[in-house]
């Protein structure tokens, strides 16, 4: 059984940068964890997670802001 909870409170700035930026991340950093368990439970990935365009957009944005 896999269980996956988050909970939290968002004021101020996290109010714009969770759903726009946080949201679109977790949900695919997550599907792509899903992928996995998958694969280790049965050997293979039924159908596997495709990142949106945005969420491509916002790890390219990520990856040239990185240190």
């Amino acid at each position: 059984m896999l269980r996956h909870t988050l909970a939290m409170s968002v004021s101020g700035l996290s109010r714009i940068t969770w759903p726009v930026g946080w949201r679109p991340l977790h949900d695919a950093c997550l599907e792509d964890c899903l992928d996995l368990a998958e694969r280790a439970c049965t050997g293979t990935i039924a159908r596997r997670a495709r990142w949106s365009p945005y969420v491509r957009i916002l790890m390219s944005l990520g990856r040239r802001l990185a240190p």
